[in-house]
């Protein structure tokens, strides 16, 4: 499953179905691919885990393989330190079965669990699992999106979780060398595209959604450097788009940029890189959303 899916980031994941079942259309079978250890295996044991889950990955679309109990296995590689266990196993193989209907609604519902747990977790040594478990929920909500399992109320529970996440969230990262990606702040703001994205969302969420956004639109302790801006963007194009808003609303909320949150004056954000760093994030978040606005009508 030759996916290197970093691309896809800059622009939105995998913006049309068609690109994912090209890529996974190479999925050749391996002889001999183990289906489930005797006991649960621990995905930090890197090289045991790395034996374990490459043949699994490599023949992922054979049949013999039990995908329910596999991906409830798998979602503990999400917070490995290794970049092929985390995102090349874990998050692409995940998404697969759940892109490809592979997996029960009594799955689902377990990954919900799991993930939504991890985001709670707000520890600095779980900052990968964090974000990752972010990423394949994004994923199970588009699931969802297709074949619903949830209720309004379990979409609400999870809105809930994110908002919090995001506004707990103080790692700043992205991509990191040797590590790979970590990217919590972007991951996080995909949960949110696709509530914005699914279709039982209403105007009544919108409001909800948008706010769950703003306290990581322009944080003056960090600069962002690796598309977030676009990310986060995207989450309000959506609201826009779908009418998700009310437009007195969407003034008043894009009246608000016209200050800094953490200082009096613009003009005062040459006085420190803490203001300088505001005013950045501001000014790439504003030139995001003007450029995914073009040709929408709001």
């Amino acid at each position: 499953m030759g996916v290197r899916h970093e691309n896809s980031r800059r622009s939105g994941r995998w913006a049309s179905i068609g690109i994912i079942c090209a890529l996974l259309i190479p999925l050749q079978p391996v002889q001999g691919a183990t289906v489930a250890p005797a006991e649960r295996l621990d995905c930090l044991a890197t090289e045991d885990a790395l034996a374990y889950w490459r043949p699994i990955r490599e023949s992922v679309g054979e049949e013999e393989l039990n995908a329910d109990e596999l991906a409830l296995e798998l979602v503990d590689c999400l917070g490995s330190p290794d970049p092929e266990l985390r995102d090349r196993i874990g998050y692409e193989v995940l998404t697969y079965w759940l892109r490809g209907e592979h997996v029960t609604d009594d799955t689902r519902r377990a990954l919900v669990t799991t993930l939504t747990n991890s985001l709670r977790d707000a520890s600095e040594e779980a900052a990968l699992r964090r974000s990752f478990s972010a990423l394949v929920l994004a994923e199970v909500l588009r699931s969802d999106a297709n074949q619903p399992f949830l209720s309004d109320e379990e979409r609400a529970a999870i809105l809930n979780d994110a908002a919090a996440a995001l506004e707990r969230e103080t790692d700043f990262r992205g991509l990191v060398h040797d590590l790979g990606w970590v990217h919590p702040v972007a991951h996080m703001s995909d949960v949110l595209w696709r509530l914005a994205l699914h279709p039982s969302t209403t105007s009544a969420d919108g409001p909800a959604i948008l706010a769950a956004l703003q306290p990581k639109i322009a944080p003056n302790g960090a600069s962002y450097a690796f598309n977030e801006s676009d990310r986060m963007a995207r989450v309000v194009v959506v609201l826009l788009r779908r009418s998700l808003l009310a437009p007195e609303a969407v003034t008043e909320w894009l009246s608000g940029f016209e200050r800094p949150q953490h200082m009096e004056t613009w003009g005062a954000a040459f006085q420190s890189p803490e203001g300088m760093a505001e005013l950045h994030n501001t000014k790439l978040f504003l030139r995001a959303l003007s450029d995914q606005l073009v040709g929408v009508d709001v």
